[in-house]
């Protein structure tokens, strides 16, 4: 994660509501991913407005090709990295599987895994970040229920933008650190590092008990929120949920 002294120790969270996975591995490896709270999809994936499909891993190891028919070009662990489990933001149907976001390098990289490998799950959230205005905006089910000031990346450390999705929650072993009680891993990646504090330079969306931050450009790119505003974020946003970071 892109924000100064990562925690190595943290602990997962148990589900509490829909959806819930686990969130970002504050530097790499070291967590236990927690059971889902899922909601079916209905018959044939019809998805009402504002719902995506979130694709989950079955198998030890992904194989995510660049194409339908193509070359494998990603080779996925699940459990991921941090111990989650290994989650795609499906983005469209493609022959006997889906096209992807994958939680890997460039950002917005889109592949293709197969049917048989994933099991699906529906996800009435989506979450819209605004550089220029500092907020994140979290939908449910196409309406905005909630609307919440940010720190973002410093000028030398920006925020990348782009269309994104959470890949984990985490809840760190010290809720008074620098990532507060809860932190989101994202499929962003940072601009500027390639690796940080040992992990490889993902962009977070965690806490931060230092309230000065907020409204400020002053990360090393994650998304800072209030405490009370990611509390609320980690018992109702889980994994898979789309993010789009604009400018």
């Amino acid at each position: 994660m892109c924000d100064p002294t990562a925690t190595p120790e943290h602990r997962s969270l148990a589900s509490r509501s829909r959806l819930l996975l686990v969130i970002l591995c504050l530097a790499t490896g070291c967590a236990t991913p927690a059971p889902s709270a899922s909601r079916s999809a209905s018959s044939g994936w019809q998805l009402s407005r504002g719902e995506s499909l979130i694709a989950f891993a079955k198998a030890s190891r992904i194989v995510v090709r660049s194409r339908w028919g193509g070359p494998a070009r990603w080779r996925l662990a699940n459990p991921n990295a941090s111990g989650a489990p290994l989650v795609f933001l499906v983005v469209a149907a493609k022959g006997d599987g889906w096209a992807v976001r994958v939680p890997a390098r460039p950002n917005g990289a889109v592949g293709w895994v197969r049917g048989r490998d994933v099991r699906l799950e529906i996800d009435p959230y989506a979450m819209r970040a605004s550089l220029k205005r500092r907020t994140l905006a979290v939908y449910d089910e196409g309406r905005r229920v909630r609307v919440f000031r940010i720190g973002i990346g410093r000028p030398g450390a920006p925020t990348p933008t782009g269309s994104f999705f959470v890949t984990e929650l985490l809840e760190p072993v010290n809720p008074n650190g620098p990532y507060g009680p809860y932190a989101y891993g994202t499929s962003a990646f940072s601009t500027v590092y390639s690796e940080f504090e040992g992990g490889p330079g993902q962009i977070g969306v965690h806490g931060t008990g230092d309230r000065s931050s907020i409204g400020r450009n002053v990360s090393h790119g994650c998304l800072r929120l209030a405490i009370r505003d990611i509390s609320w974020m980690a018992h109702n946003v889980p994994a898979g949920t789309p993010l789009t970071i604009g400018p």
